[in-house]
């Protein structure tokens, strides 16, 4: 899970932080259970450090049948960085299933580069339960903060955790594009938790990741969408420009390739 393009929004991320995001989560699941968000995958923009922060700072934990669970990233065969959209078809020998793509959007924001990695569920030893592929794409726009599209197949996980409610909601025909404003508070492995941090969490789309060497917080907006049994995820760090309406915008256009 990487990216050969750095943008602004992670660039001030601690490099150790960073190291330990290309672990899998499961080395993360060592220390107590709440320091585990059980919420769905949140994904991050631009394809270097795409899915090593995103794990990093969105840990996804499944309790299922009261046994801790996880998702991290997997070391598995095929898989690579392409440049352009005419290679979907061999990217898709490897996913297994169809790669949905436009090479630019109606509001200018262009492909810019996409990779398949692997990632796997693993049991409460760390044992690979389930391995996939999955694929981060990358779309810019000159002068904008990178938009990323991530696609992974969707999971039949019995007792997993539900994501709590979108902060939006649009239905383009038959599929329902959820969109949520999340904030997360990055903070260093002795961070007690304070009342107001709690209060926030109970609230709903505010997260406490464990990890970093200081505490940063930020904010992102992610739209989450499927089609046939792939999840789709567009993710944003500029949340002031990136509104819920320009995101279903582009779910709908990706919607519209696929038919």
């Amino acid at each position: 899970m990487n990216r050969a393009m750095l943008s602004k929004a992670v660039g001030d991320i601690a490099p150790r932080y960073t190291l330990e995001a290309y672990c899998p989560v499961p080395l993360h699941a060592e220390s107590s259970s709440e320091r585990i968000v059980p919420m769905k995958k949140r994904r991050i923009v631009t394809l270097a450090l795409a899915a090593a922060l995103m794990l990093a700072l969105a840990i996804t934990a499944y309790a299922i049948a009261g046994i801790p669970r996880s998702v991290g990233t997997h070391q598995m065969s095929d898989t690579g960085e392409y440049s352009s959209l005419e290679d979907l078809p061999e990217a898709e020998k490897i996913t297994g299933y169809p790669i949905h793509l436009v090479e630019r959007f109606s509001n200018g924001y262009a492909f810019a580069g996409m990779r398949v990695d692997g990632e796997a569920v693993y049991d409460e030893n760390y044992a690979v339960l389930q391995e996939y592929y999955v694929v981060h794409a990358v779309y810019s726009s000159p002068g904008k903060e990178d938009i990323a599209l991530y696609l992974s197949p969707v999971l039949d996980l019995e007792g997993t955790h539900e994501a709590p409610a979108p902060t939006a909601g649009y239905i383009l025909g038959e599929t329902e594009v959820r969109i949520y404003r999340d904030h997360y508070k990055i903070v260093p492995e002795d961070y007690e938790k304070t009342e107001e941090d709690l209060a926030r969490e109970a609230e709903g789309h505010y997260y406490v990741s464990f990890g970093s060497d200081g505490i940063k917080e930020q904010e992102n907006v992610s739209a989450d969408f499927e089609i046939d049994g792939v999840d789709y995820c567009f993710l944003s760090w500029d949340t002031g420009n990136c509104t819920d309406d320009m995101l279903a915008r582009m779910a709908s256009e990706i919607l519209t390739a696929a038919k």
